[in-house]
């Protein structure tokens, strides 16, 4: 009789805390779901969600004759989400404005990820009668903003015989502009870098391309360059030089070099003159490859950083190793429990068959 009612309060343990286990799992499935839901709203990382609030505008008073808007949007230094002018680029009217849904970069084959925080890109608007504004540097901070058009026109950086219209953001227009860039004749456009692109990176992708060209003295604008991309010291030039070795263009290295050097002595006539350091330059151009291209690192010796101006990433990861509200140790404890039931359970029993 004893034994029967030792299995049943066994048997009745087991259940209930097959029972409590089971609640607590599914409290947090329930509470994972929660945190996922209300991360996908307001995470910087995941791609911005889709409706009113996930576009941005272009007015585009002052144009005329034209059927469609486009918004062509890439990452710089790398693809465009969509082609030219293609279906997907196509943005709606709404009342003076057109509006184009961001939502739509995630279904692009080229890009993946959609619209990221920590990223750079740029966008153009332009109509089917063939006008369209200059590259206008973007980020999710100008979700929900509007460019407009200043009336400037600006030189088309590859093309100098062509020109585009200057575009602004209404209320990012402090942190994002019109690109600045170094075109193929020397001159100096646009007034705002991408907000993780630096001046070292500029220099070093026009010199290679232009360093020989008859079209353009490459030293003198250099000279102009400098003060406007943030190239102030020697450290600077030796960066920028890194970065053109680690990009093996296959160009004269020691001619691009020199003039570097010689732009900095007549761009900063009152500074020692500099000199790049060749094996410091090697180095620095492999910490470049394999670090992922951050050339602001290797001149402060501080490590890089992806954040936004926006914050931080949004995840929500907790630092004591427990799941949600610490249901893993609730689980622990029952478990613990049960056992400790079981052995009390097999001394009453021992006890009773020595009785």
């Amino acid at each position: 009789m004893i034994k029967r009612i030792i299995s049943i309060a066994l048997a009745v343990v087991m259940i209930f805390a097959m029972a409590v286990v089971a609640v607590s799992a599914a409290e947090v499935t329930d509470s994972n779901v929660g945190a996922d839901s209300s991360n996908s709203a307001g995470a910087d990382t995941s791609s911005a969600v889709s409706g009113a609030g996930n576009m941005i505008y272009f007015d585009a008073s002052g144009w005329k004759n034209f059927t469609t808007i486009f918004c062509h949007v890439w990452q710089r230094g790398g693809d465009a989400f969509f082609s030219w002018q293609s279906k997907k680029e196509a943005c709606t009217k709404q009342g003076s404005k057109y509006a184009y849904d961001l939502s739509k970069l995630d279904s692009s084959t080229t890009v993946s990820g959609g619209l990221q925080s920590g990223k750079d890109y740029c966008v153009i608007f332009s109509a089917d009668t063939g006008v369209q504004t200059y590259d206008l540097t973007f980020g999710k901070p100008c979700i929900g903003d509007t460019a407009k058009l200043t009336g400037k026109k600006v030189e088309n950086p590859v093309d100098s015989e062509k020109q585009a219209l200057e575009a602004v953001w209404s209320s990012n227009s402090s942190a994002y502009g019109p690109h600045l860039a170094i075109t193929s004749i020397g001159n100096i456009v646009g007034s705002k870098l991408c907000p993780n692109e630096k001046g070292t990176e500029v220099i070093g992708d026009w010199l290679p391309t232009y360093y020989k060209s008859k079209n353009v003295n490459a030293e003198s604008t250099l000279v102009k360059a400098y003060p406007k991309f943030g190239i102030k010291t020697a450290d600077d030039i030796q960066v920028a030089y890194a970065y053109i070795l680690s990009k093996k263009t296959g160009e004269d290295e020691a001619a691009m070099k020199k003039m570097l050097e010689d732009a900095f002595k007549k761009a900063y006539p009152s500074q020692k003159a500099a000199k790049i350091d060749d094996k410091k330059a090697k180095n620095q151009s492999e910490a470049i490859k394999n670090g992922g291209g951050s050339t602001s690192a290797i001149s402060s010796g501080s490590s890089s950083s992806s954040s936004s101006s926006t914050g931080s990433s949004g995840s929500t990861t907790n630092s004591s190793g427990s799941g949600a509200d610490g249901e893993e140790d609730t689980i622990f404890f029952v478990l613990a429990g049960v056992m400790l039931a079981a052995a009390g359970v097999m001394f009453v029993t021992r006890r009773r068959r020595a009785e």
